[in-house]
C-alpha cells in the first residue's frame, strides 16, 4: 500500500493590493487531489506553506551571498532577502489555518479561480489541472484624521 498523494498542478498568483508591483505571474503550485472548496483549498495551500517555512534552515550562512538568478527571481516578487529566519518558533499549522479562514471570512483576503471571485468557503469547487488561483490580500490604511 503506497502512501503517496495524488497531486493536482495548478498556478497561483499573489497580491497585496497598496503594492507598487502589479500581479505577480502565476508560480506553478501542487495541491492535493479531491480538493473541492475553498476551505480545504486554503487549508492545503496554508498547511503546505507552513510546512515549508517549519522545515527552513534556521542557520545562516557565514558569509550570505544570493546569486545573479536568485537575485532576478525575488526582483520579480517586488523583496530581495537572504532568506533569514531569526525566531526558532515553529508555526502551529492549525492556528494558520484557522487565520487564514478567519481572514477569507474578514472579507481580508479574496480569492480567484481563473478570475471568477469564489464566494462561499463550502460550496463545491470544480478544480481542473492548470487552473490559476489568485489570492488578493487587502491592506486597509490605518492612521489618525485631525
Amino acid at each position: 500500500m503506497s502512501d503517496e498523494v495524488s497531486v493536482m498542478d495548478i498556478y497561483v498568483r499573489i497580491k497585496a493590493i497598496g503594492k507598487r508591483k502589479d500581479i505577480l505571474a502565476p508560480t506553478p503550485y501542487e495541491i492535493p487531489e479531491g480538493i473541492c472548496s475553498l476551505r480545504q483549498l486554503l487549508t492545503a495551500v496554508v498547511q503546505k506553506e507552513v510546512a515549508q517555512y517549519n522545515n527552513k534552515e534556521r542557520e545562516a550562512q557565514l558569509i550570505p551571498f544570493l546569486t545573479q538568478q536568485e537575485l532576478e527571481d525575488q526582483a520579480v516578487t517586488g523583496k530581495v532577502s537572504f532568506g533569514t529566519i531569526y525566531s526558532d518558533k515553529k508555526v502551529d499549522p492549525n492556528k494558520a489555518v484557522a487565520n487564514a479562514i478567519q481572514c477569507w471570512e474578514d472579507g481580508l483576503v479574496r480569492v480567484f479561480i481563473n478570475d471568477e471571485e469564489l464566494t462561499s468557503l463550502d460550496a463545491l469547487l470544480a478544480i481542473e489541472e492548470q487552473a490559476v488561483f489568485t489570492f488578493i490580500r487587502l491592506t486597509f490604511l490605518a492612521g489618525s484624521v485631525w
